[in-house]
């Protein structure tokens, strides 16, 4: 793998100690995860190499299950199998999240989900899976 990209595993380790000490993590990564993937990646193996080690557990299940959907995502645009570990049972909340926390966004977020987040009951905008 090229040492300039990071995979998901690499994220989820700096994601893991930015909680712990209190700062935002930085969302870039997850954006340049997807162009990797997505343009800057020739083969399979290069891109489920991104995505094929486990995160770390962050501590937040709901970040734990982004983390599952994202890499589910990515894999079935390009025809390919998620890893495995995308389907173990601490990557599905309990209960639903809705990103923005605004009960007026419920609805449209509900509607508008990618699949693989709706499955783990993690309901994001229909552009989740988007560079913006």
């Amino acid at each position: 793998m090229n040492p300039s990209r990071k995979s998901i595993r690499d994220i989820s380790l700096a994601w893991r100690h930015d909680l712990q000490v209190g700062r935002e993590p930085f969302y870039g990564e997850i954006g340049n995860l997807m162009d990797d993937f997505r343009a800057h990646c020739s083969t399979a193996q290069e891109r489920m190499a991104l995505v094929s080690e486990q995160p770390f557990c962050s501590g937040q299940p709901e970040t734990d299950a982004y983390f599952a959907a994202l890499a589910e995502s990515l894999c079935r645009e390009f025809g390919m199998c998620p890893p495995t570990w995308t389907e173990q049972p601490a990557y599905y909340l309990k209960r639903p999240w809705f990103a923005g926390g605004l009960e007026s966004l419920k609805a449209i977020l509900l509607a508008e989900s990618p699949a693989a987040f709706r499955r783990r009951n993690l309901f994001v905008s229909a552009n989740a899976l988007s560079r913006a």
